[in-house]
């Protein structure tokens, strides 16, 4: 039997959008043996009409949101249960998993989301003893597991560089773009009091590792060298305050009001509408094993400009713009290309359209359950 450790946060993460997609998506297959799915009771309402009846979700109290208390029961709590539930084998999609199980005879799948403790430690947002904390957590998990799964064959080549891991440990498994972005000719969401014209849109937390400030410095040039009345628009969520007062200081002293704008921990429902009316999507990034927002955005016909590091190329393809996410220059001229070249926007938004249904989570699911051997 399989076990499945979901039990994360209640923040609109990338963890939160994996685990409940996959929910999703697992529960129409047809599985050939018992899956038990652990939970937090803030994901309940998401998956209640579930009624795949080789599927039992294990409801955890909300406190385990806490990644301190999550990381205390998931390391010597879980495989107690396991055990009482005669499992033999976990999966566990949140990057870091219980790094004894072997003592327990339970074969231990993980994966793994984000290489950034090993290229970009300093980038990582939280005070440096957590942030070492996480690193060393995840790969002990790495080092424990029997299987890893990780996001692109970027960051399978850089994970193994890095840990000198062996190769066929890893497996690479693309992820899938949400149904909502597919099925939304008519989407009514719209935020009250804000106009949906002449606007950048840029969807990122607000980590050193995406680059904000390096893409505020290219937006100033942009407006300087061209009379538009174009607003860059962020929807963020805060993740390092520190930064975000940086950032806060900065636009105080080269920008006018309302050229600037922050929507903070906005619900997904809306963003099917930003991407739609927005002039272009930008992201600056350093650090990416995947990136969904871009195929967000080409879903709804807004060209795509984006950083050309890590995985970022791979998943993007010829779909998207790429620039160098240190040259400020660089940067300025993707924004000016991707607002001028009526041409090459069409070009683009052409290219977008065909490649994001490359990305479907019935295909990840599927290609997870070979992995997990429950299919």
């Amino acid at each position: 039997m399989l076990a499945i450790d979901m039990v994360g946060t209640s923040l609109g993460s990338g963890t939160r959008t994996y685990n409940l997609n996959f929910c999703e998506y697992l529960n129409k297959e047809k599985l050939n043996e018992k899956v038990y799915i652990f939970i937090s009771k803030n994901y309940t309402k998401d998956v209640i009409e579930h009624n795949n009846n080789k599927i039992e979700y294990i409801v955890k109290p909300k406190f385990l949101s806490n990644t301190f208390f999550r990381v205390i029961w998931m390391q010597f709590f879980l495989p107690f249960e396991l055990k009482k539930l005669k499992v033999d084998k976990l999966y566990s999609p949140m990057n870091f998993g219980p790094v004894f199980l072997k003592l327990f005879k339970i074969k231990f799948i993980l994966a793994l989301h984000s290489n950034l403790p090993w290229v970009f430690f300093s980038k990582m947002p939280g005070n440096i003893l957590r942030n070492k904390f996480t690193k060393f957590i995840m790969e002990k998990s790495i080092f424990a597991c029997d299987l890893l799964i990780v996001d692109s064959h970027f960051a399978k080549e850089e994970i193994v560089s890095l840990l000198k891991i062996k190769e066929d440990k890893v497996f690479v498994i693309y992820l899938g773009i949400d149904q909502k972005y597919l099925n939304c000719k008519k989407d009514n969401h719209y935020l009250d009091n804000f106009d949906y014209k002449n606007y950048i849109v840029s969807v990122l937390s607000c980590v050193k590792y995406h680059n904000i400030i390096n893409l505020l410095k290219a937006f100033k040039l942009f407006k300087d060298n061209n009379n538009n009345k174009l607003k860059l628009v962020f929807v963020l969520q805060i993740l390092d305050k520190k930064y975000f007062l940086e950032i806060k200081k900065f636009i105080g002293n080269n920008f006018s009001q309302n050229e600037i704008i922050f929507l903070h921990n906005l619900d997904n429902k809306y963003l099917v509408n930003l991407y739609k009316n927005a002039n272009l999507f930008v992201f600056s990034s350093y650090c990416e094993v995947f990136g969904l927002t871009s195929l967000e955005a080409m879903s709804q016909n807004c060209p795509v400009t984006i950083s050309n590091r890590s995985a970022l190329p791979e998943i993007n393809g010829d779909a998207a713009h790429y620039f160098d996410p240190d040259n400020i220059i660089e940067i300025k001229e993707s924004l000016e290309s991707l607002t001028t070249n009526k041409k090459y926007i069409e070009n683009l938004i052409l290219r977008g359209n065909s490649h994001f249904k490359k990305f479907e989570w019935s295909k990840t699911v599927e290609e997870t359950n070979k992995v997990l051997e429950i299919k």
